[in-house]
């Protein structure tokens, strides 16, 4: 049984005496190394070897005779392996010491890693093209928005001249044409505020420091105290943690969060909005959840995913906005490792759940 799991091993499997001999070989091992088992059978296991390890094995089996001293052996690493053409491959070598009739024999199981070593390369290859291009984007967003003012605050300049000294020269059609190039240029406006918005999110590292929830949600209804004022919205909150955060980010979410749903409310009905918190735990890790509810239109659950995607609009033109609110929420929740997520169906209403990993928590009142 034991010559068949020998054998038959996928790992290579090579025994050494004391002196460095190979007393044995399994087919895998053979394999790997381009040898037969007959071919290296009594040969120092250093021929299997490319340099610096080939001339210092000696010196290491030497030394562990003298001294006791195990530095591979019990353990594993990763080496680089000869075959028999001379060319290299890379392995993990584990080692152990085994004692049979009084003679010491040393096992090396032997596991292939060049696919693994291959793939890594990959992955580190398109992480750095990744990398340089998300960079590029990012660059590409910020100068081009910037590139693009000023010309836009021209034709804005110039529209309201249009409007404050013109106008009554206009004809119906000319007045309605001005407006129009005005809406569609305020509506500009706000897109390249937007994209610059998003290209920091994306770009800056702020350092974190502690953020008090409870003071960025009073800051935010204060930032948007017209428009409660005018839909007569309630708000209400638990009580909220104090966090490791950038707080001009979790300003923008909060603002971006708490803005959608006075936005997307229905026409008639008073807009509620609850902003709950609590702590959970899974197998490996405890998580802070925020949760923001609303009674607004809601949306249809198959959209769910695509409302987190840059320019992406379900209403078509019938509420303003550039679309990009939302992707700013899911970049800034990223950065701190968390997620968002949101629940919803058509005409009930729409849920956003936050999940934070808990050591970004630094006051906790809510377990």
């Amino acid at each position: 049984m034991l010559k068949a799991i020998f054998d038959n091993a996928i790992d290579g499997i090579i025994t050494i005496n004391d002196r460095g001999t190979i007393e044995s070989i399994n087919p895998a091992a053979a394999k790997m190394f381009g040898y037969s088992n007959e071919d290296v059978a009594g040969k120092n296991v250093n021929v299997l070897m490319p340099e610096p390890y080939h001339s210092n094995h000696d010196g290491y089996m030497k030394r562990y005779a003298e001294t006791g001293e195990k530095r591979i052996i019990g353990s594993g690493r990763e080496v680089l392996g000869k075959r028999k053409d001379n060319s290299t491959f890379p392995f993990f070598l584990s080692i152990s010491e085994v004692h049979v009739d009084n003679r010491k024999i040393f096992a090396g199981i032997i596991h292939d890693i060049t696919e693994l070593k291959k793939a890594e390369e990959n992955i580190r290859e398109y992480a750095s093209k990744l990398e340089h291009s998300n960079a590029e984007l990012q660059n590409f967003a910020y100068v081009s928005s910037h590139d693009l003012q000023e010309p836009l605050r021209k034709i804005q300049a110039f529209g309201d001249r249009l409007l404050l000294k013109e106008l009554e020269n206009l004809s119906p059609d000319g007045q309605d044409y001005l407006h129009r190039i005005l809406k569609a240029a305020s509506r500009m406006q706000q897109l390249i505020n937007d994209l610059l918005k998003l290209s920091r999110v994306a770009s800056q590292e702020a350092p974190l420091v502690h953020v008090s929830l409870n003071e960025i949600l009073t800051d935010v209804k204060e930032d948007l105290d017209v428009q409660i004022e005018k839909t007569n919205a309630k708000i209400v909150s638990s009580e909220l943690p104090v966090i490791l955060a950038d707080p001009t980010q979790m300003r923008q979410l909060f603002q971006n969060l708490i803005g959608n749903s006075l936005k997307f409310s229905k026409d008639g009905i008073t807009p509620e909005i609850k902003i709950l918190c609590d702590i959970f735990e899974t197998e490996n890790e405890k998580y802070i959840r925020l949760i923001f509810t609303d009674n607004g239109i809601g949306f249809e659950e198959k959209f769910a995913e695509k409302i987190f995607t840059v320019f992406q609009r379900l209403n078509g033109q019938k509420y303003d906005g550039s679309g990009i609110g939302l992707a700013i929420c899911k970049k800034i929740v990223s950065q701190l490792n968390g997620n968002i997520e949101a629940k919803s169906e058509l005409d009930k209403g729409a849920q956003f759940i936050i999940t934070i990993p808990y050591n970004y928590i630094q006051s906790n009142k809510i377990t």
